[in-house]
Formats: structure tokens, C-alpha cells, sequence
């Protein structure tokens, strides 16, 4: 009687004191037959509220009725470790005998990190469990569902129980996410913050709640942040099952990378057959270093190996380190069609970060192969139709408050078409910054005439060779290598004579240090008793010098011109500003005699003395004194643009918007006044500009010859102009976002840049856009004439939204022939994407079909169809 007396007063009190709809239901206060209240504290009720409850660990005291007897002032251990923060929008419900907390609509519970977010949420106080589910609206679909977050672990589901003192819960139908896939199961039992249990499961990579691909588990066993173990599973696409499964599978998934097996795709070709391409191991050393070792193997022996390593230290450096080598098998052994190729390749860069130190820096960029390396084993038609490949390792250093600097590289050259290789190994140069010894230290005003007077200094020691590919290894470094050293110190000064004309006279040495001479003498009884030259290379160091001087005279004003139309027009003014330049240059005879490092021998072919150069093997020029020379440079530019009117602003002040009709219209032409013909040289003209808001961009120039050719097409003394070269390059660009501003990419986007420079790259947020280059060629040094033209183009057209086709295409005028050729279909899948690239004719005539998961994680699950150029045509 009693303790329902106490109920009944209890519920009274709550009602009355709360502003909230708090209550508790009598029918949910049970009595409990062993246990009775005998002491609550109700300052928990004063924690209560509609935004925010706070229960004390030890506000809530149950004491059992034996206890009664006992010392009631004995502390007991709280129920809770740390404090239990919880609301809702509508209902907070607290059970007194039960012990439990019922919260209706957008509750919410946080305990600790564990946070928990559902339409109803059920916490019982004695179990330390949370039970929480969402509800169905009009449409039947479930709202409200609960958000679970442990820590960095989030997912939702549609019903849940968990208990926070174990970390173990019950989760049906749970949606989580693991590195850039999604795991769905039916029912999920969490065993600890990283052990999960499922039945009837999902693993996709697709985004959406009814995803539409997946494989389906029957029960499997996920790892947080490192990997699912399934039992029997099958592929679904569309809901619909596929006959594709396995008895077990491990799906691996980290936050770092991890090391792990390469899956080879396969492959078929006519010459070498059928292959497994692209397999191996991935080696995750550490968390600045990997190494990738793969493999292709082919039907008929053909073999490849693929090393590659990828190194990156954070605000130091950073490169790629990649080599292959391949070994082929063309035609069938035992006949005259069978033969067998060895290629190779090594690729290096290696970049440093510019914060590393400002005064040392290296890098690399190398890129050596075989001749045919890309042709036999390369898939890129980009690696294939490239003739040229050039490398590239320098070092750098500065030394901090000092004019020197230090330099060494090696370069490299290559041209496949002719197996050719340069090599320069290797190339250093020390260099000086131009100073001013006279010069007042800070001073830069009130400059004197010496104080103008600087010097500068430069040095290079270089080793190089050019020759064929198959010669290389076994070329001799003392007989087939270019050596030597070279140093020069100029002296320069100027004097402003007015304000646009200046004297710059400047004094000159050079020095050169040569490994070998040679000596050159008529051997009569060479080429079969003809005759010919004898050439004795003499091994040894011999050091050659000059200085020569020097004056130029120069004199650039500008001539500004302006028209201005009505103010009715929409044109306001045009501007034409001429910029005419005329130098006078003088360079007296002086130096070291000719005689000294130059020879003369007698060819009795010709009857005459032939001069030839004792250094002219050699890797450096032979320094020489200055002929008496003087020439007079003359040229023009010219510069034309417009001011256009465009619409007033918001204070009615008129905004003019400059035009560039003509960016530039140059010419220029010289005369020697020490020649004794043929003083004039070739007019040359160049222009350049960009039209129609520079979607039209215009390149031209020409070369005029103000001579005659003789009748062995050799210039002669006699006026007669002729047009001997020419060249006009036409590139127009346009986009959607060039006549809509509100489409997305266009003039000046990175991507869509990248859409014009690889038909492959798509962006499916650009309606369309096209690219059209046109290039002619006109060539007549002699009497024979030669023309060429090109058209190339290329673009993208998305013709749906989830549709897009990108094509690059040309057409060469003089062979009367399309160029190469391809196009690529793309079809955006959501979590799919399809793929078709074809080169439909042509020496590399090729196709490729693909349709796989857009997802790195299962890039493996796929489908190709594919012909290369090697295979049979299509």
C-alpha cells in the first residue's frame, strides 16, 4: 500500500515540475518482489529537460530490502563509468522500477564517444543497453533510422541494440562504409570495435541504398580497417544473380597501404598468342617507399618484366623509378620468318621540393629505351608514333651571398627512325653573375661611367658522343668522345647618350682546352688512286685563346598612333603603336694571328689551298680573331588595338574594354658594311595575334631573299627578291561555356584543356567542345618548291548525360591522307563505366571494349574485348 502510494506520488511530482511531456506510465512500473525503493535522489530530475538530459553516474541508487539492515550510507559502485547525454523532440518516458529512459522522435544518446541517433531509442539503465529503430512513412519506406558512431566508426541501420559497458550490439540491416566500399548486411552482430559478424551480406562499391551491383555473402566475418573473410558468395548485378562465385573470399581494405598480389589480365594476340599481362607483387615497403614487380608471359615463350618504385619524402623530394625488359618470339621456329627481339627501358624522375633548400637542387627526368621497345611491347599509340625521347639529371648548387653557382647534368638524346643517340656525359659549368667592381656597394643612383663597367664570368667542361644505338657500347672514350673545356669573361658597359639612344661597347675572352688536334694532308693514293684528304688525330691537351671588342649603337623610340571614332560607335578608339629599332655595331680586327690554329693543304682535285682548323673535331668552336666587321640591324614592330564600349555599370560611368587586333607585326633585315657582296641580309617578318575573344589564335611568318640564284642555285650579287620560306598556323577552340557562361568547364579549365590534349579524358559536365589546328607550309630555298598542310581535330561531344564521345583525328594534304585516327564512346554507369576506344585504320589499327566497376578497390571486376595493332585485322 505503501509503495503504491509512493508510485502514485512520484508520477504527481514529475508531471508537475517538468515542462515537458514527462511522464511514466503506471503499467510500466512494475514491482519488483525482492527489491523495493527505499532511497531515490531526485536531484536527477533536475537535470531533466526537452533540449538536454544529464544523468549522473550516481544520481540513481538502488538498494536491495535486505539492505535495510545493513549500513545504508555505504557507497556503492555507479552505474555508469562517465555521464550519459540524451534528448528528443517529442517524449521522454522514465521508468522508475524498470530503470530505462524511452525517447520518441530525433532522440539521441551520447555516451562517452559512442553516439546514437534513431526515432526511438529505449536505454536501459541496469543493462547499460541501448535498443533503437526508425519508423515507415506514408510511402513505406523507413526515416529516422538509427546513425550509430563509436569513435571513427559510422553506419546506419534499421534496428539495433547495444550494450556500452561491452561494446558487443545487434544490427539488422546496417549499411557501413570501409575504404571506398560499402558493406550491407541483414543481420550484424558486433562482437568489439573491430570484429563483426554478418549474415545474408553486401560488399559493393556503388553509393546507393539499393546498390546496383554487389556480391552476396552468406555469412562472412569483417575486420575494421583491414579486411572481410566470406564464406560461399555469387556476383548480383540488377538483383539479378549470376552464375559467377566462389566457395571463400578476402576482400582487403586499409587506410595505409598494403602489400598484396597483382591480378595479370588476359589476353590474346596473333603473333604471340595467348598471355596473362600485368601480374605480380606489390610491395607496400614502407610509408615512404614501394616496389611493384610484374610480369607478362606469352603462349609462344615471349616473356616481360616490370620493376617500378615510387619514393616520396615529405618536403625533401619526391620520384617514380621504373625499368622493364623484354624478351620476343616472332614466327615459327625452324623457318625464315622466325626471329627473336630483346628490348629495354628505364625511366627515372625525381623531383625536389622547393622548400628542401634553396641552395642545392636535383633532378632527374630519364626516359632510355631500346629502339623498338615501344613499338613491340608498348599498348600506347602516343609510346608508340614518338621517334624522339630525350633525359635529363642536373644538379644545381648557390652559394648564399655569393655571384657563383655551380652546375652538372648529363643529357641524352634519341631518335628511333634512325637509331641515332646523343650523349653528353658529363656537362659542367661554373658561372659568375655579372658584378660591378667599381660600383659603390647599395648604389644604384647618380650612376658614373665605371660605375656601369660589369664583368661576369662562365666555364664548361663537357664529354659527349653522337652515334648509332649499336655503336654506343663499343665506342672509345679517347677516339669516338667529344671532350673539352671552355671559359669565357666578358666585360660590358652603356652609356645613355639620350633618352632612347645607347653605346654598349664590350671587351672578350675565350679560352679553350682541347683533348686532340688534328693535322690534314692530300694522300694521292687514297680512294683508288684519286686522292683524297689524310686525317692524323694527335692525342694530348693543347689550350687555345682570343679576345676580340666590340660597339653597338642603339636606338628604339616609340610612334604612337590614334584614331577615335563617334561616340555613337561601338568602337571608341583604335591605337596603333610603331616600334622601330636601329643598331650600329662595329668589331675591329684584332686578336690572336689566324695562323695559329689554322692549316693549309694542297687538293690537287680542285688545284687549290684548302683551310682547315687543327680543333675543328673538336667539341668546342675554335676561338678566332675578330674579322673587321660592321653591320646595321634595322627592324619594325607593330602593335594595333581597340577600345570597345561595353554597358554602363551601376553609377552610369562608361566601362571600355580593351581589343588586341594585332598582338605583333615585326619585321627586321640587316646590312654588312664590310662584305664585299651580298651585304644584305634576309628579310624575315613574323606576326602573331588572337581573335574573336581569343578562340582564334594566328601564328605567320616569312623569309624574303633579296638575291638572284646563279644558274647552281647559289645567291649572286643581283637584286631580285623571292619568298623563300612561309608558314601561317591556325588553332580555333570552342565550347559549350564559350556561348552558355553557366556551363560548367570551358576557356581556361584545367580539365577541359586536358579533354583537347587526350580524347580519352572525359568530363561529363561539358555539353561539347572542338579543337581545329591548321598548319601550312611553304619551303623554296632553291628552285624546287615544297608545300605541306595539316588539319588536325579534336573534340567531345556529350550527347547525353551519361553519354559522352571524344574523337582526334587530321588529315595531311600533301600525302592526300587522314592521320592518325581515334575515338573513344564512354557511358557513365553510375557505379560502372563502359568504354570503347578504336584506331579504325591505319598502321596501328586497334580497338578495346571495356565495362568495369568505377572503383579502385575492385578494379579486377571486369570486362575487356580488345584487338592491338599486332593482331589480326579488324
Amino acid at each position: 500500500m505503501h509503495l503504491k502510494l509512493l508510485q502514485k506520488v512520484f508520477i504527481f511530482f514529475v508531471g508537475a515540475i517538468l515542462p515537458l511531456n514527462i511522464f511514466a506510465v503506471e503499467n510500466n512500473i512494475k514491482r519488483y518482489d525482492r527489491k523495493l525503493i527505499t532511497e531515490f535522489d531526485f536531484s536527477v530530475i533536475d537535470t531533466l529537460s526537452k533540449e538536454k538530459s544529464l544523468l549522473q553516474a550516481d544520481s540513481l541508487k538502488m538498494v536491495g530490502s535486505d539492505s535495510l539492515s545493513s549500513d545504508s550510507t555505504a557507497k556503492e559502485k555507479p552505474l555508469f563509468e562517465t555521464m550519459i547525454e540524451y534528448n528528443c523532440d517529442d517524449t521522454i518516458v522514465f521508468s522508475l522500477t524498470r530503470q530505462s529512459v524511452f525517447l520518441t522522435k530525433n532522440a539521441f544518446v551520447k555516451y562517452g564517444e559512442t553516439e546514437l541517433k534513431a526515432y526511438y531509442i529505449e536505454l536501459d539503465l541496469e543493462k547499460k543497453e541501448a535498443f533503437a529503430y526508425g519508423i515507415q512513412d506514408t510511402t513505406g519506406n523507413f526515416i529516422f533510422t538509427p546513425e550509430f558512431k563509436d569513435g571513427s566508426e559510422e553506419f546506419t541501420c534499421k534496428e539495433l541494440k547495444y550494450n556500452f559497458d561491452t561494446g558487443k550490439g545487434l544490427v539488422n540491416e546496417v549499411i557501413t562504409e570501409q575504404e571506398g566500399g560499402f558493406v550491407h548486411s541483414e543481420i550484424t552482430k558486433k562482437i568489439n570495435d573491430k570484429v563483426f559478424y554478418l549474415r545474408n551480406g553486401k560488399y559493393t562499391t556503388c553509393n546507393h541504398p539499393n546498390p546496383h551491383f554487389y556480391v552476396k555473402m552468406t555469412k562472412a566475418k569483417m575486420i575494421k580497417d583491414d579486411k572481410i573473410v566470406s564464406g560461399p558468395l555469387h556476383l548480383v548485378l540488377e538483383d539479378v544473380p549470376l552464375p559467377l562465385g566462389l566457395p571463400f573470399a578476402m576482400f582487403p581494405f586499409s587506410s595505409s597501404y598494403s602489400s598484396g598480389l597483382v591480378i595479370p589480365s588476359y589476353g590474346e594476340e596473333q603473333q604471340r598468342g595467348y598471355n596473362l599481362r600485368g601480374g605480380g607483387y606489390y610491395w607496400a615497403i614502407n610509408d615512404y617507399m614501394d616496389l611493384k614487380i610484374t610480369g607478362d608471359i606469352f603462349a609462344n615463350g615471349s616473356w616481360g618484366t616490370y620493376v617500378e618504385s615510387k619514393y616520396k619524402t615529405r618536403y625533401r623530394y619526391s620520384g617514380t623509378f621504373a625499368t622493364e625488359y623484354h624478351f620476343n618470339k616472332y614466327g615459327d621456329k625452324g623457318l625464315s620468318d622466325y626471329y627473336e627481339t630483346t628490348d629495354f627501358a628505364i625511366r627515372w624522375n625525381h623531383s625536389q621540393d622547393a622548400k628542401a633548400n634553396p641552395y642545392r637542387t636535383f633532378t632527374a627526368s630519364v626516359n632510355v629505351s631500346t629502339t623498338n621497345n615501344d613499338r613491340n611491347n608498348s599498348t600506347s599509340i602516343n609510346e608508340i608514333t614518338n621517334n624522339q625521347k630525350q633525359s635529363s639529371i642536373s644538379y644545381s648548387k648557390k652559394w648564399a651571398d655569393s655571384p657563383f653557382s655551380l652546375n652538372a647534368s648529363l643529357r641524352h638524346s634519341q631518335n628511333s627512325r634512325d637509331t641515332t643517340i646523343a650523349l653528353t656525359l658529363p656537362s659542367m659549368s661554373l658561372s659568375m653573375t655579372q658584378i660591378y667592381p667599381f660600383r659603390a656597394k647599395g648604389k644604384s643612383t647618380d650612376l658614373r661611367w665605371y660605375d656601369k663597367v660589369g664583368i661576369s664570368y662562365s666555364s664548361k667542361l663537357e664529354n659527349t658522343i653522337n652515334t648509332k644505338e649499336s655503336k654506343l657500347m663499343s665506342s672509345s672514350l679517347q677516339k669516338d668522345w667529344k671532350n673539352g673545356y671552355q671559359h669565357s669573361i666578358p666585360i660590358t658597359t652603356n652609356f645613355k647618350l639620350a633618352k632612347d639612344l645607347t653605346l654598349s661597347p664590350t671587351l672578350n675572352y675565350q679560352g679553350v682546352l682541347y683533348s686532340r688536334s688534328i693535322r690534314k694532308s692530300w694522300d694521292p693514293d687514297a680512294d683508288g688512286g684519286d686522292g683524297d684528304v689524310k686525317i692524323d688525330t694527335i692525342q694530348g691537351f693543347r689550350y687555345a685563346h682570343n679576345y676580340s671588342t666590340s660597339a653597338s649603337l642603339s636606338l628604339s623610340p616609340k610612334i604612337y598612333g590614334m584614331y577615335t571614332f563617334k561616340e555613337t560607335s561601338k568602337v571608341a578608339a583604335i591605337r596603333h603603336v610603331m616600334t622601330p629599332t636601329i643598331s650600329v655595331s662595329y668589331t675591329p680586327e684584332i686578336g690572336v694571328p689566324r695562323s695559329k690554329y689554322y692549316r693549309t693543304y694542297y687538293d690537287e682535285n680542285k688545284k687549290e689551298d684548302v683551310e682547315y682548323s687543327i680543333f675543328e673535331k673538336g667539341v668546342y668552336p675554335t676561338p678566332t680573331g675578330a674579322q673587321e666587321s660592321g653591320s646595321i640591324n634595322l627592324s619594325l614592330d607593330n602593335n594595333i588595338e581597340a577600345k570597345v564600349r561595353t554597358a554602363n555599370d551601376t553609377t552610369g560611368v562608361e566601362d571600355m574594354k580593351k581589343v588586341k587586333i594585332l598582338e605583333s607585326l615585326k619585321f627586321s633585315t640587316s646590312y654588312n658594311m664590310f662584305a664585299d657582296s651580298l651585304n644584305w641580309s634576309d628579310i624575315r617578318m613574323t606576326g602573331r595575334t588572337k581573335l574573336f575573344n581569343k578562340k582564334l589564335d594566328l601564328n605567320f611568318n616569312s623569309t624574303v631573299s633579296p638575291y638572284k640564284l646563279g644558274e647552281i642555285n647559289q645567291k649572286i650579287d643581283e637584286f631580285g627578291p623571292r619568298l623563300t620560306n612561309a608558314s601561317i598556323d591556325v588553332g580555333f577552340s570552342l565550347s559549350a561555356k564559350d556561348l552558355n557562361p553557366n556551363t560548367k568547364g570551358g576557356e581556361g579549365d584545367d580539365k577541359q584543356a586536358e579533354v583537347w590534349r587526350d580524347p580519352r579524358y572525359v568530363d561529363f559536365d561539358i555539353p561539347w567542345s572542338f579543337s581545329v589546328d591548321y598548319g601550312w607550309t611553304y619551303s623554296k630555298p632553291s628552285n624546287r618548291k615544297n608545300i605541306t598542310q595539316n588539319l588536325g581535330l579534336t573534340g567531345q561531344i556529350t550527347l547525353t548525360p551519361k553519354w559522352a564521345v571524344s574523337f582526334s583525328t587530321g588529315y595531311d594534304f600533301t600525302d592526300k591522307e587522314v592521320t592518325s585516327t581515334q575515338f573513344t564512346i564512354n557511358r557513365n554507369l553510375h557505379c560502372w563505366k563502359m568504354s570503347f576506344n578504336a584506331i579504325p585504320f591505319g598502321t596501328y589499327q586497334s580497338y578495346n571494349f571495356m565495362i568495369n566497376v568505377d572503383s579502385s578497390i575492385l578494379q579486377d571486376l571486369k570486362y575487356e574485348k580488345k584487338q592491338s595493332w599486332q593482331d589480326v585485322q579488324f
